[in-house]
């Protein structure tokens, strides 16, 4: 049991390192992708622009919202990422200190860029759908912007974020909340003191926000995306044109069986749901480890 403890907690430690170093790597690769989709995500912004929606001042609100995220993000992280390396100053080298700042940093710019983009297409997504039932314009014109919304989503799930969210988001957070509770709150070892506590809480806390936000974000995304075929249903109540609505039909049936899930490469679902059975397995895992610790 003890060899079986040592390889988690191995395992933990090396999957927090490889994490940041997938985040940046990954994310240099697929740059020309994810300016292809900025840029179809910036073309469907003018439409929507020229169409005179209603709700397009809202973002101002919400970018406000993403940037004071972001900004407390960054800060939590240089705060405790200093007191670290002032504590250990006498064991690190200038290159080990470099080397620290910039995997974190990395990590944490990758982490708010891929929340902004994902709120960003999700406030998207809802305009479209406030705007379906209100006969403002074509219905095929909303359709369309939907739809390339709804790809730019895919591509950046499957391809730009998909691994380093499953990896550097999930993996290593979740990885570091273990290292955490298990080696610096419930079993410290005799040098930690409460620099070390203080330290350890407020990195405890940011990855474990990170992870809600993830999770909350993907599951709000998905919800609103799934809303289409309400909006759809209520469209066709109150259209008249049998034209438009044999495109209602022929649009809600193709809905019917594309039921979208929030997922990462394909293979990790993402919701409220999969993050309590995240949770429950990380505090399975800990407990046991607990009682085990208790009865050597």
């Amino acid at each position: 049991m003890t060899e079986l403890t040592s390889l988690i907690l191995l395992s933990c430690y090396e999957l927090t390192v490889i994490g940041k170093f997938i985040c940046i790597i990954w994310r240099m690769f697929f740059d020309n992708s994810l300016s292809t989709v900025l840029t179809t995500l910036e073309t469907v912004h003018e439409k929507l622009i020229r169409l005179n929606v209603d709700g397009l001042k809202k973002i101002k609100n919400i970018n406000w919202i993403s940037i004071s995220i972001i900004i407390v993000n960054i800060m939590v992280i240089l705060i405790t990422t200093t007191i670290w390396m002032i504590m250990h100053k006498h064991i690190l080298q200038i290159k080990n200190v470099v080397t620290i700042v910039v995997l974190n940093t990395c990590q944490c710019f990758c982490f708010c860029e891929y929340i902004l983009l994902i709120s960003y297409m999700k406030w998207m997504i809802y305009i479209i759908n406030e705007q379906i039932p209100e006969r403002k314009s074509c219905l095929s014109t909303f359709r369309d912007m939907y739809l390339e919304v709804i790809e730019c989503l895919h591509q950046v799930n499957r391809s730009i974020y998909g691994v380093p969210a499953i990896v550097g988001f999930i993996g290593a957070n979740v990885a570091e909340i273990i290292l955490t509770i298990y080696g610096r709150l419930l079993f410290p070892r005799d040098h930690v003191n409460y620099n070390h506590l203080v330290i350890s809480f407020m990195a405890l806390l940011m990855r474990t926000v990170n992870i809600i936000v993830l999770y909350t974000i993907g599951d709000a995304t998905e919800k609103e995306v799934n809303r289409m075929s309400l909006v759809l249903h209520r469209r066709s109540l109150i259209e008249k044109n049998p034209r438009i609505k044999r495109q209602i039909k022929f649009f809600l049936l193709r809905r019917l069986h594309e039921h979208f899930h929030f997922e990462l490469y394909g293979m990790c679902h993402v919701n409220i749901s999969q993050l309590f059975s995240l949770s429950n397995k990380a505090v399975g895992y800990l407990v046991i480890q607990v009682l085990f610790k208790l009865n050597k």
